[in-house]
């Protein structure tokens, strides 16, 4: 048996400034699997650093514990393949990725649900208004069929090949492996969920709190040992006092693993800022 610590880090430059920490205390063991496969977590604490400063960020730094029976958690920033891709595009009869301005939609429209290995199709034309979840902005080729990544440098980028549209899709929710969701009290045993991409923009452009983390163990992955250990998440925002105020709230958050087994909810309870500041 043996102890570990890993760091991981999310950066964000949008209007809300959200930024993620991500340390794990591990134990690893090679015996018979005292856990089972789908992994179970445990809310352990909760603190808020507030910085009283101009433009700096305050954090929100959540710990839990969890237990897995196989180890297989954590997922690398590179793993863009299937089932962990960015996203599941739309297409239309001929193959041909959908766009937001498009006119000749030849239905019916088809998307992949990697998690069903299926295909679903739709025999009208779903897109909805424009905002910045169903839609995003990307290189794809003249003929509507190929993309790039987010993020390819522009100098590779062949514009005799691709050009930028605003391409219709669903955000493939197995791309991060940690979820969190913010709910605040309105009355008695009454919330109303927080959703932190609509406090940047009315399109929905800003981010949320979920995030992926990296493999926690690659020993007890390649021997599916079990694990057990305690994460401490760390969220930061120039927006929590401004949102959440001094109101109650309560954070709910779950785990994937890697075959897209997901954890229980643990939540934290009620809460408010002033009752967490360290």
């Amino acid at each position: 048996m043996k102890g570990l610590t890993k760091y991981w880090n999310k950066i964000s430059g949008k209007t809300l400034l959200l930024f993620a920490v991500f340390s794990s205390f591990i134990f690893s063991c090679q015996e018979p699997d005292p856990y089972p496969i789908t992994p179970q977590i445990y809310f352990n604490n909760i603190q808020y650093v507030e910085l009283l400063e101009n433009g700096n960020p305050d954090s929100l730094i959540l710990y839990f514990d969890f237990e897995d029976g196989n180890g297989d958690l954590g997922l690398e920033g590179d793993e863009i393949q299937t089932p962990y891709q960015d996203y599941n595009f739309y297409y239309d009869a001929n193959g041909v990725l959908i766009t937001y301005d498009q006119t000749d939609v030849n239905l019916p429209i088809t998307i992949y649900d990697p998690a069903e290995d299926i295909n679903i199709t739709f025999d009208e034309d779903i897109r909805p208004s424009y905002d910045c979840i169903n839609y995003e902005i990307l290189y794809i080729d003249y003929e509507n069929r190929r993309y790039l990544p987010p993020g390819t440098d522009p100098d590779d980028i062949d514009t005799n090949v691709y050009e930028q549209d605003t391409v219709f899709l669903q955000r493939n929710p197995f791309r991060n492996n940690i979820e969190v969701k913010y709910f605040r009290k309105t009355g008695i045993d009454e919330y109303e969920e927080i959703d932190w991409r609509y406090r940047a923009s009315e399109y929905g452009c800003g981010l949320s709190f979920d995030g992926r983390f990296p493999i926690l163990d690659f020993e007890s992955l390649s021997n599916s040992g079990s694990l057990e250990g305690t994460i401490k998440y760390g969220m930061v925002s120039a927006g929590f006092r401004t949102v959440l105020k001094k109101d109650t709230f309560n954070i709910k958050f779950r785990i994937m693993d890697r075959s897209l087994r997901q954890s229980n909810f643990a939540e934290t309870g009620d809460i408010t800022l002033d009752q967490l500041i360290r």
